[in-house]
């Protein structure tokens, strides 16, 4: 599956964090469970931050192999696998229903865990409230704009999330890179 727009960015809602709990305990609860972490990240996870109502996870395996033991389960709690040209995590989205918001379920190496861009880039623009406002701003533009799809739209905040991702990275001690999404 291949996410497509159309989309909106919507207020903070205190009702994400709960969802996320809930999908949290879900997804631990499968049976052979390979993830070692399972986080909430994306704009979801930002107190007051508006967002694309999709509440992203981000869960660690010892191997992407790992996933294929439970795609099966995922499948059956409505995960569809999600192709957004990734090549070192494995990603599903699970549309939203009646009774559950949209999910990104994104699945990386514990090896790389500490030094994902998504769970840096969270924690920035927690502790940096002016580059939080200044992200949302920009999303709303780019969604006022219209683009055709998802990853147009993650295309349009790459040049921010980037430069915000090695602010975050140097004030760890880490290297800057050059791709944040892998």
């Amino acid at each position: 599956m291949t996410q497509s727009a159309p989309f909106e960015i919507v207020s903070h809602s205190p009702e994400w964090a709960r969802a996320f709990e809930e999908e949290r305990a879900r997804l631990l609860q499968l049976a052979n469970c390979p993830f070692l972490e399972l986080e909430h990240i994306g704009s979801t996870s930002v107190p007051g931050l508006s967002a694309k109502p999709v509440i992203d996870l981000m869960a660690s395996v010892d191997g992407l192999g790992d996933i294929d033991a439970v795609q099966s389960a995922l499948w059956a709690l409505g995960y569809e696998d999600l192709d957004a040209g990734f090549q070192f995590r494995r990603a599903f989205h699970r549309p939203a229903d009646a009774d559950y918001p949209a999910f990104n379920l994104h699945i990386v190496r514990s090896e790389d865990w500490a030094h994902k861009s998504e769970r840096l880039f969270r924690d920035w623009l927690k502790t940096h409230p002016d580059v939080a406002r200044a992200y949302q701003d920009l999303k709303i533009r780019i969604a006022e704009c219209g683009p055709e799809t998802m990853m147009q739209y993650t295309r349009a905040k790459g040049d921010f999330i980037q430069s915000a991702v090695n602010d975050a990275r140097r004030a760890v001690g880490l290297p800057e890179r050059s791709d944040w999404r892998e």
